[in-house]
């Protein structure tokens, strides 16, 4: 028998291995894209992508290249740090930071955690990301399918990306063996035009070829029937042939090689489990323990679950590595053919695997293995319900198991608490598993569990204390609009006053008492609450409940009182508590209010000031990193950079939703914004496709406070440029709103917009709300310092409804110099009108002609046309010329930003380091370059990096 050599192209395949060839050039030459290939267990998926790996590397590409294993998807992000693991000097370090970041102790509130696994999955992408600014990089995964969620979700965000980097991803799965991530990478490959490659059977004449080259001869026409009951499997046949060898029933005839007529059973499993018979019972039982820690190893673990020394096992895994049944793979093994592996694992009784899994748990916990890949072992794992040592694990690691994975600690804790035996140790184990259910969205399981720890006489004060945390948490998640806040807001105020709590959970629990006040509208009782846990947790040394209640004082001060110095104070002394790292969440949460007030007052170096820092504390999906990006993206529309705004928070709205579904609260300022954007420059399909998406969303009771400022004008600017004002005027009424727009940025950017519709329809009354209403929010507090933003929106508002310019232009005038060209542009326009009607045509047409000039710097093409239709209607006689409008795609439409992070493509930067270079967040970077190869009509970074140096030559020569 002849053993295949290490590289051969892959007998049948021939077809499927130039496809690969081709992605693989593409990707040399920067045209990345990724591959999907699928087939049966032994259709050669992993033979092809094995072969392709060789000729990456041969070809100077860094190649990154694992499997996923079925033991491994308890937890995330393990088939990518394996995969890292082998050969690449930074994954020890990765590693190690992934480990620190999620065993440290996290304080989940209702206003959002820290999340270590996504910000490690951002860490994995920019490794990948930054490679490929050195070499080419292939990345390969084979069977995908048992990868974990977020593993199978990184692989697929590279998979999204790879067309803009010279990047190869590539992955093999087994269809039909359950789970979504086969499904989800073939949908992933559809959208972004990747490679899907189906493995079909081999046909008669490859068989052929495939027997030739294992026998080293021709083969006769008795043994070609017999080969094809392999169905065109690879490694059927070669397991059917090589049983033949070990059975003898291979003979030479005048054809070739021939079967003799008494060979036996020739199916797979057949012959799989006579290649385990025949090894010695010394090896099959260690392959056995093998199996069962996974489809890869190593030789410690198996001595340690083994009990026996290492050395005793060295003959062992020889014979293993000799019959080929094990491949080395760096410092582990991995069997080369799952097919053995799970003959052995099924071929072990259920009560003995699940056993089997116990000692394995238990052992590799005594070496100090990491926590997922014991934990792996105990969810697999089957033992006595009074079982010591499990109990203990379990109680030991319930927090660190619910941060980590809250699906796998849901497993864990449920089998434990079945078994737990004092009352204490059952009531922490029930406390684990209500934070598990809120981590996972199951926030009515929750509540049922904390309810039932309140109901018990034997629960101790602080558990109790928990527990009415959890249950507050609980009932907020199911309703943050209405009761949910307000009953949780009665909850946490009881708990504080249960005897026998520690000063520390007392501070704790006033801190987000005060979050659930703010967000019931009871503004007097949340900055008492906030005041008393600032100061129990100053007595108690609970520094987390003091950051928080500052942050927390940070808003009232500036929302209820309008006290934007005593606000920015406030964070400061937030901010002191937060250094070195001590606080993310809560340094985000002040960073994210210092830029508000910063927008308010007009000082545009310390809102930069804030968005660097912001941007330093790096990307997070929860809540609070949401908020600040919206925060800056509304900084950045403010200031006329709409593009810059929307290459912000555009990756908010990428997360999926059910149908019928409603968006979750970041899509939907996403989308308005977008939609607002795009209805300003007067692209129809755009804003109607984003609004459509919003159509059945409400702006209601007290959450869309920035999708009122841009969902409603969106909604507003629809319906004008339908010619519809009347609707246009419905939209926009709920900035009047309190209960909606619950602070007084949210009511003031419109309130002008408001009055000049309510105008236009003959609705005096509503106009005059409107102004009374910016006259109030402009003098929000006599204890509170003036704000010019303030002032000079109610003198706008006040200025249409007595139809006078003098306090528009003055408003004009602010505008400009407090970097707000769109409300410049609006009041310029309400101006024009106003001296056209009254007889001022020159003046008007001057105002008209500024108005346009600041329109067309935007973009928005809308506005430029409102503003000629109005001046034409107050019979304002206007000439052909006009600003020449924006260019939409070709070099010149990009913007300031693109051309810089065109430049950095140029010169050879991956986007974190063009992020870095810029002050920007790499997803924003991102953006920008989808948007730059749009807008060229590109397909990847080189073509990019080619255009930006032409042009820079063409500047130089002229």
């Amino acid at each position: 028998m002849r053993t295949t050599r290490a590289g051969a192209a892959p007998i049948g395949r021939r077809t499927e291995s130039s496809q690969l060839n081709e992605v693989l050039s593409g990707a040399a030459a920067g045209r990345g894209r990724a591959v999907l290939i699928r087939g049966e267990a032994g259709s050669g998926k992993s033979t092809l992508l094995g072969a392709c790996a060789d000729r990456a590397t041969e070809s100077g590409f860094a190649v990154l290249r694992g499997a996923a294993n079925e033991s491994e998807r308890y937890f995330p992000l393990g088939t990518f740090l394996d995969l890292l693991e082998r050969d690449r000097p930074y994954s020890g370090q990765l590693r190690a930071e992934y480990r620190a970041a999620v065993a440290a102790p996290a304080r989940r509130t209702a206003a959002g955690m820290t999340d270590p696994v996504s910000a490690a999955a951002g860490r994995l992408f920019q490794v990948v990301e930054r490679q490929c600014a050195t070499s080419p990089v292939l990345v390969v995964v084979d069977d995908l399918q048992w990868a974990d969620e977020t593993s199978a979700a990184l692989w697929t965000r590279l998979a999204h990306h790879a067309e803009r980097f010279p990047l190869m991803v590539a992955a093999a799965v087994t269809p039909g063996s359950g789970g979504e991530a086969e499904a989800a990478a073939a949908r992933a490959l559809r959208h972004c035009g990747g490679l899907i490659v189906d493995l079909e059977p081999l046909v008669p004449d490859e068989v052929a070829a495939l027997a030739v080259r294992q026998l080293g001869g021709p083969v006769g026409p008795a043994l070609l029937e017999a080969l094809g009951g392999a169905g065109g499997n690879p490694l059927h046949l070669t397991e059917m042939l090589a049983l033949l060898h070990r059975q003898g029933a291979l003979t030479r005839g005048p054809h070739g090689f021939e079967v003799t007529p008494d060979h036996g059973d020739l199916s797979l499993g057949t012959a799989i489990t006579d290649r385990i018979q025949r090894l010695s019972a010394e090896l099959r039982a260690a392959l056995r323990i093998a199996a069962v820690l996974g489809a890869e190893f190593r030789p410690a673990d198996l001595a340690a679950v083994s009990r026996r020394p290492l050395v005793a096992l060295v003959p062992v895994l020889e014979e293993a590595l000799a019959g080929a049944v094990l491949d080395p793979v760096g410092e582990r093994l991995r069997f080369r053919h799952q097919l053995v592996r799970q003959a052995l694992v099924t071929s072990t009784p259920t009560a003995l695997r699940g056993a089997l899994h116990r000692q394995v748990a238990e052992a590799l916990d005594l070496t100090g293995a990491p926590l997922d890949q014991v934990a792996g072992h105990v969810a697999q794992a089957t033992s006595a319900a009074t079982d010591p040592w499990l109990h203990g694990w379990v109680a030991r690691h319930a927090r660190e198991l619910v941060t980590r994975s809250p699906a796998t600690a849901l497993e864990i804790l449920t089998r434990a608490d079945a078994g737990a035996g004092r009352e204490a140790d059952r009531t922490g184990l029930r406390l684990c598993t209500a934070e598990a259910l809120n981590a996972l969205g199951r926030p009515h399981e929750a509540e049922v569990i904390a309810r039932r720890l309140l109901a018990a006489s034997s629960v101790e004060p602080e558990a109790a204390a928990e527990a009415f945390w959890l249950l507050g948490e609980a009932l907020y998640a199911r309703s943050p609009t209405g009761a949910g806040a307000r009953e949780a807001a009665e909850l946490v105020a009881s708990a504080t006053r249960i005897d026998g709590i520690s000063e520390r959970s007392r501070a704790r629990l006033q801190a987000e008492g005060s979050f659930y006040l703010f967000r019931s509208d009871r503004l007097d009782e949340a900055a008492e609450a906030a005041v008393g846990a600032a100061a129990a947790g100053g007595r108690s040394g609970e520094a987390f409940a003091v950051a928080y209640a500052t942050w927390m004082r940070t808003v009232i001060a500036r929302a209820r009182d309008g006290d934007l110095d005593g606000a920015v104070d406030l964070s400061e002394r937030g901010l002191a508590l937060s250094v070195d790292g001590a606080h993310p969440r809560v340094e985000r949460l002040l960073r994210t209010q210092r830029l508000v007030i910063a927008g308010l007052r007009d000082r545009i170096p310390e809102a930069e000031t804030e968005i660097t820092e912001l941007r330093r504390l790096g990307e997070s999906p929860r809540s609070h990193g949401q908020h600040s990006a919206v925060a800056i993206a509304a900084q950045l529309f403010r200031t006329g950079q709409w593009d810059e705004a929307l290459a912000e928070v555009e990756h908010l709205a990428a997360s999926e939703h059910l149908a019928g579904e409603e968006l979750p609260p970041a899509a939907v300022h996403v989308h308005g914004l977008a939609a607002l954007v795009a209805g300003l420059r007067d692209d129809t399909s755009a804003s109607e496709a984003r609004l459509r998406l919003l159509r059945n969303h409400p702006l209601r009771t007290p959450a869309d406070p920035g999708a009122a400022q841009w969902l409603a004008m969106a909604r507003s600017i629809a319906a004008e440029r339908a010619g519809r004002p009347d609707q246009a005027l419905a939209a926009l009424l709920p900035v009047l709103d309190r209960q909606i727009a619950t602070e007084p940025e949210d009511r003031f950017a419109w309130l002008p917009a408001v009055v000049r519709l309510a105008l236009a329809v003959g609705d005096r009354a509503t106009a005059e709300t409107a102004a009374a209403a910016a006259a109030a929010t402009s003098t929000v507090s006599s204890r509170a310092p003036r704000v010019a933003y303030w002032e000079h929106t109610a003198e706008h508002a006040a200025g249409l409804l007595e139809a006078d310019p003098a306090p528009l232009l003055a408003a004009a005038d602010y505008y400009a110099a407090s970097s707000r060209p769109l409300r410049r542009a609006n009041a310029l326009e309400d101006a024009a009108e106003l001296l056209a009607r009254q007889g001022r045509a020159a003046d008007a047409r001057r105002r008209l002609d500024e108005a346009a000039a600041v329109y067309t710097g935007l973009g928005a093409t809308w506005g430029l046309r409102h503003a000629q239709a109005r001046l034409r209607a107050a019979g304002l006689r206007l000439g052909a010329r006009g600003p020449r409008p924006r260019a939409a795609s070709g070099w010149q439409s990009l913007t300031p930003t693109e051309l810089r992070v065109a430049q950095g493509i140029a010169d050879g930067g991956s986007n974190p380091e063009i992020a870095a270079e810029l002050m920007l967040s790499t997803r924003t970077v991102q953006t920008h370059v989808s948007h730059i190869l749009a807008k060229l009509s590109f397909r990847s970074r080189v073509e990019i990096a080619a255009e930006a140096a032409r042009q820079s030559r063409v500047g130089q020569e002229a």
